[in-house]
């Protein structure tokens, strides 16, 4: 796709709008891919706009030491083009315009982008929704979509409520100043910063954190099913891998897999240290993938036969595993052989 512009949003962020127009969901992300010193890099990155034909757009924060963000954030400029995977994801739920439904949004940090989409599109889909969000950040100067966000609240005046938390800045209020444990999450949620009594909830940040608020939401009498979450860091070093191992005349395979893709199914050998993922790209490199690390879900595949163990898993639900969904980047065969499909 063609960059048609770049702006900045915060010291530390820019804004990338695409040329090329795509209908996408509430929620969804795109995979980007750049070479750098003749390894692929691939990004995801979630389009901070309303769906399902808003102007096709993703933020992005540089992060310390992270070649891709450092690339986008200081050298990517408006006419050049990048590797653009569709738009994939499943943070979302379906829209009922004649409800009148409530909702609870938390992020943290980066973890506005898909959130911002998602209240956008709710608020102009389904006009007698209510929406209440607390946004986490460090300081008022590192708050990304902050213009957007207050843009957005007075378009949608007296439909959508929102509580700007700081960890390293005083905000007035004792409760929406440091960082928010789960005592000061059940806090918050008894306060009405967070409703438990809403239709849906949407949180996206850093793993403790959401895992503190999905808990304090339940325990005050939400339903496990209505909490929607995205996971955006996890530090887990070690479980990432850029592309898979080397294979050699003295390699040993431990399995053998089959893999539908494209509507076409390949089969492929699985040597010791291998995911499913490694193994296929050997022999599809049209695979996708995008984190390694079990977060974004983009490699997710249905297991048709056989069994795995996930590493980690932080992109599916328990809904969706239990229906089958692995993500290969994480996922480890424990019998001889085994079968995915991509295409499900």
């Amino acid at each position: 796709m063609r960059v048609a512009s770049v702006a900045h949003d915060t010291d530390d962020s820019v804004i990338v709008s695409f040329d090329t127009e795509l209908e996408f969901a509430h929620g969804q992300h795109l995979t980007l891919r750049r070479e750098f010193d003749g390894t692929e890099v691939r990004r995801s990155y979630s389009i901070c706009s309303a769906a399902p034909s808003g102007e096709l757009r993703v933020a992005i924060k540089h992060v310390a030491g992270g070649v891709f963000s450092t690339w986008a954030t200081m050298e990517l400029k408006p006419g050049d083009k990048v590797d653009v995977m569709p738009p994939a994801g499943h943070f979302s739920h379906e829209l009922d315009p004649a409800a009148a439904r409530s909702y609870t949004m938390l992020a943290a940090g980066s973890g506005i982008t898909p959130v911002f989409s998602i209240m956008a599109t709710i608020l102009s889909s389904e006009p007698h929704a209510q929406v209440s969000l607390v946004y986490l950040n460090r300081t008022s100067q590192s708050t990304m979509l902050l213009d957007e966000l207050q843009d957005l609240r007075d378009r949608y005046l007296g439909r959508l409520s929102i509580a700007f938390a700081f960890t390293r800045e005083e905000t007035g209020g004792e409760l929406l100043s440091a960082r928010p444990d789960r005592a000061r999450l059940d806090r918050l949620i008894a306060a009405g910063f967070l409703p438990a009594d809403a239709d849906h909830a949407f949180l996206c940040g850093p793993i403790k954190l959401i895992t503190e608020a999905e808990q304090a939401l339940v325990a005050a009498g939400m339903s496990g099913s209505a909490v929607h979450r995205e996971i955006f860091t996890t530090n887990q070093p070690g479980r990432v891998s850029l592309a898979p191992q080397e294979v050699t005349e003295t390699s040993v395979a431990v399995a053998t897999g089959r893999a539908t893709l494209h509507g076409r199914a390949t089969r492929f050998d699985l040597y010791e240290g291998d995911s499913v993922l490694d193994a296929v790209q050997r022999v599809r490199p049209d695979a996708p993938f995008s984190c390694r690390s079990g977060v974004c879900s983009t490699c997710q595949a249905v297991l048709r036969d056989g069994k795995v163990e996930m590493t980690v898993n932080y992109g599916l639900s328990a809904a969706e595993v239990a229906r089958g969904y692995v993500l290969t980047c994480q996922a480890h065969p424990t019998t001889p052989t085994v079968d995915v499909d991509y295409d499900a």
